[in-house]
C-alpha cells in the first residue's frame, strides 16, 4: 500500500516559503515570518522523520517535473519585487528584515535552480543564470561544473579540510571557486573561445544599475545585502554537504535523511546521487553514501558553532578515517 509520504505532490510544500513571504512582507513583519519559518523546519523534520524514496512508477504517473522548482522561482521574484517596492518607505528595522529574509529566500531558491540549471536547455540555463544574478551569485553555474569535475578538491570551493571551521571555510570558498573560474575562462580564451564570465559580469553590473535606478542607495544596499546572505548561506550548505570528504574519499558527499527538507528542497538533501548521476532528476534522486545526523537547517546552526560541529562531525561513523587522520595534523602544524 503506498504511504501518503511517497507522494510526489509533497515537493509543492517548497512553495509555501516565498508564497507566505509575501504574505509577511504585505503585514510588514519579515522577521517573524523569518523565526516562524526556521522553527517549522526545525519541528517539522524532527516529527516527520526520515527521507522516503519515491517509487519510479509513481513518479511516472504523478510527475511534478520542473513545475516545481520553477513554481518556486516565480513567487521568489514575486517576493523581491514586493520588498523592492516597499524598502524606501519601511523603517530600518523592516528594511533589514526585507534584506535578510530576500537573502535566505535566494539561498533556498538555488536549490530550485540548480534544478533548472542541470537541464539541457540553452534557454533553461540562460534563464538560471540570470536568476541567479538576482540571487546575487551570477557565476555559480560556471562554479558548480567545476565543482563536478573536481569534487573534493579543495581549490575549487565547498570541500574543507577536517578541522577547519565555517567561518575560515566560506570565504576561501568563494575567493577559490572563482579564481578557479578566472583561470577556466583564460584557458578558453587562450584556446580561441568565448568568455563565459562575460554574461555573468554584465547580469551583475546590469542588476545593480536597475536595483540603484529604482530604489537609490537603499536599493544597492538591499541588493547588495541580500546577495551577500544568499552567499554565505549556499557556501555553508557547500561546507556541509562536503566537509572533510577530499579528493578519494567514500563517500564524495553527505546527505539530508530528512523527509521535510528534501521535499522542501528538491531534493537537495540526496547528494552523493546526484554526483553520480547530475542530470537525473530531483524525483528519481534516492538515498546513497553517509548520512547526516539532522536536517539541512539542524547542521546549518551546528556548523555556525565550530567546536559543536567538530564534535558531531569529527566523530561521524561515515568520517574516512584516513581523512580524519591526515587532515586533523595538517590542522595542527
Amino acid at each position: 500500500m503506498t504511504s501518503w509520504r511517497e507522494k510526489p505532490v509533497w515537493y509543492w510544500l517548497s512553495s509555501a516559503m516565498p508564497a507566505s513571504a509575501i504574505v509577511a512582507f504585505q503585514c510588514g513583519h519579515p522577521w517573524a515570518y523569518l523565526g516562524s519559518l526556521i522553527v517549522a523546519i526545525l519541528v517539522f523534520d524532527t516529527i516527520l522523520g526520515k527521507h522516503v524514496d519515491i517509487d519510479n512508477q509513481q513518479i511516472d504517473a504523478a510527475s511534478t517535473g520542473c513545475a516545481v522548482p520553477v513554481g518556486f522561482i516565480c513567487l521568489w521574484l514575486l517576493a523581491v519585487l514586493d520588498s523592492t517596492a516597499r524598502i524606501e518607505h519601511v523603517t530600518v528595522l523592516e528594511f533589514e528584515g526585507l534584506t535578510v529574509v530576500c537573502g535566505v529566500l535566494g539561498a533556498f531558491a538555488m536549490a530550485h535552480i540548480h534544478e533548472v540549471m542541470h537541464h539541457d536547455s540553452r534557454w533553461g540555463r540562460r534563464a538560471a543564470d540570470i536568476a541567479m544574478t538576482l540571487a546575487g551569485y551570477p557565476h555559480y553555474r560556471l562554479v558548480h561544473e567545476l565543482h563536478h569535475a573536481h569534487v573534493g578538491d579543495p581549490q575549487f570551493g565547498s570541500t574543507a579540510h577536517v578541522g577547519l571551521s565555517l567561518w575560515m571555510h566560506v570565504g576561501r570558498s568563494f575567493r577559490n571557486s572563482l579564481l578557479a573560474v578566472l583561470v577556466a575562462d583564460r584557458c578558453r580564451i587562450v584556446q580561441g573561445r568565448s568568455r563565459r564570465l562575460l554574461f555573468p559580469a554584465l547580469a551583475w553590473f546590469g542588476m545593480v544599475m536597475a536595483f540603484t535606478a529604482l530604489c537609490g542607495g537603499r536599493g544597492l544596499l538591499f541588493y547588495l545585502g541580500q546577495s551577500a546572505i544568499c552567499v554565505f548561506v549556499v557556501e555553508t550548505i557547500g561546507y556541509i554537504q562536503h566537509y572533510g570528504l577530499v579528493e578519494g574519499s567514500d563517500p564524495v558527499a553527505w546527505n539530508v535523511c530528512s523527509w521535510f527538507s528534501n521535499r522542501l528542497f528538491v531534493n537537495n538533501g540526496l547528494h552523493t546521487r546526484h554526483h553520480l548521476e547530475q542530470t537525473l532528476s530531483y524525483e528519481r534522486l534516492t538515498c546513497a553514501g553517509a548520512m547526516l545526523p539532522a536536517g539541512y537547517v539542524h547542521m546549518f546552526f551546528l556548523a555556525l558553532v565550530p567546536p559543536l560541529w567538530f564534535s558531531v562531525m569529527d566523530r561521524h561513523p561515515a568520517m574516512p578515517a584516513r581523512v580524519r587522520s591526515t587532515d586533523m595534523h595538517k590542522n595542527q602544524e
